[in-house]
């Protein structure tokens, strides 16, 4: 019972379960709100080298069997190394590489465009065609989901109405969810992941990312997936368009040659996903950006294509991707492998304001006020709310957090942290506030750190 209880509570963090206060911004916006790095309104000075040992945080027996690596992020000069260049799996903090490559790939106001068609030589049959928006959602307000101003299914139904020929009955619904190539479900993840609503199957064509209820209005929200999205959202599709469609059939297939576009809805752009995606943990979202980089790379968009993927978009910048073994785009196969220092090594690239993926920071969470770290950093770690920003992990056996700790002094430190249940050291709940721990200290010691 003590161990469902603790998986409970980091459900939320490591499977990407969003609050219902995380979904509902009254501002619509095409750009992430994101907290900028903490500016002291003295210079600060920085400590001196070697006055601030960051041992006892770094060896508490609540991080278990740990992987660390710490650096200063302008320097390169590291701190601290703790298994650093060894494998461990990696929990959602994979998510970070995954958004470094996206964010070469994809421009900040990409967006993915859900289409639907008349077919001239099949009088009476429409096509509603995917094009990878996980976000697209069959509510209206005062309803709303965990995404921030979706595209609506009513508005694709108003769109076809509108243009459709009087007293013509709609008697067949193509559902064309083809964009994303096959398999659509990963065998690196358990069915527990689908049925517990960690994440769905990929398809280019779902509403409301496949969940079952995802009303965060409603006492009856369920975030649990189906087996078959793209059915799913013809269902709800043809409730959309009344009437007209109540005798059409439902068919699964690619999209006519001769089809006719007659309307169109566009999601949110691709900076939202991000930020949503890295700070909020959601798997499925992750895993869709993941596969939008892969096609716009002239990439097979599948699960074996996203390693290849990031390593290339590692090696444009630098980064040497030694260690890492991507399964899935999202971390939530055990079988992924990264190293704290290829970690910690990106979060340092991505504190340099010209480099190429310098908005990976502003899409993290942040200590005591944003996404998956809002409720943390409590206590003696409280010190430094406002001052970590960073990605945060769990999967059974493994807590994560990795980003930047713009420490007292004004230095900016990488930081890469794995605490990992092995070699015989169990792993409870209290790995959490001990990372947060670490990365408090890092804050207090800044230059001086030392291990």
């Amino acid at each position: 019972m003590k161990s469902l209880r603790i998986l409970l509570a980091v459900a939320v963090l490591g499977f990407g379960i969003q609050p219902a206060q995380a979904a509902s911004d009254p501002t619509p916006t095409s750009t992430p709100t994101s907290t900028p790095a903490p500016t002291p309104s003295v210079p600060p000075v920085p400590n001196q080298p070697h006055t601030c040992s960051i041992r006892a945080a770094m060896n508490s027996k609540d991080l278990a069997y740990f992987y660390g690596y710490v650096m200063n992020a302008t320097t390169g000069q590291v701190y601290a190394d703790v298994r650093g260049q060894q494998q461990t799996p990696s929990a959602s903090v994979m998510k970070s590489l995954t958004a470094a490559a996206a964010i070469q790939v994809l421009t900040p106001t990409y967006q993915a465009t859900t289409r639907v068609y008349s077919v001239p030589s099949e009088p009476g049959t429409v096509v509603i065609r995917g094009g990878g928006d996980h976000t697209l959602s069959r509510l209206d307000p005062p309803s709303y989901t965990t995404y921030k101003y979706p595209a609506k299914i009513s508005k694709l139904a108003a769109q076809v109405l509108a243009s459709w020929p009087t007293g013509q009955p709609i008697t067949k619904i193509i559902l064309d969810g083809s964009y994303f190539d096959q398999p659509a479900w990963n065998t690196a993840w358990s069915n527990w992941d689908r049925t517990s609503g960690n994440i769905s199957l990929i398809t280019g064509l779902m509403v409301d990312s496949d969940r079952a209820n995802p009303d965060l209005t409603d006492t009856h929200y369920d975030g649990t997936r189906s087996t078959d999205p793209v059915m799913k959202a013809g269902k709800y599709f043809k409730q959309a368009l009344g009437v007209a469609a109540s005798g059409a059939t439902l068919v699964e297939a690619v999209t006519p040659g001769d089809a006719v576009e007659i309307g169109n809805v566009k999601s949110q752009p691709m900076s939202i996903w991000l930020d949503h995606a890295l700070k909020y943990s959601d798997n499925t979202e992750t895993e869709v950006i993941a596969k939008h980089a892969e096609r716009m790379s002239g990439m097979i968009t599948d699960f074996k294509g996203v390693q290849p993927m990031v390593q290339r978009a590692l090696r444009a910048i630098g980064i040497d991707s030694t260690g890492l073994v991507m399964n899935d785009a999202s971390g939530l196969a055990q079988s992924d492998r990264v190293t704290a220092k290829l970690v910690a090594s990106v979060m340092a690239e991505a504190s340099h304001p010209t480099s190429a993926i310098s908005s990976l920071i502003g899409y993290l969470p942040v200590s005591g006020v944003s996404g998956t770290l809002s409720g943390r950093y409590n206590g003696y770690s409280a010190l430094a709310r406002g001052a970590v920003h960073a990605k945060s992990g769990y999967i059974p056996g493994v807590f994560s957090l990795a980003g930047l700790v713009y420490a007292k002094d004004g230095t900016v430190i990488a930081f890469a942290g794995f605490a990992r249940q092995f070699g015989g050291k169990k792993l409870w709940a209290a790995a959490k506030p001990a990372l947060d721990a670490l990365t408090t200290r890092l804050f207090l010691c800044g230059a001086g750190s030392y291990y």
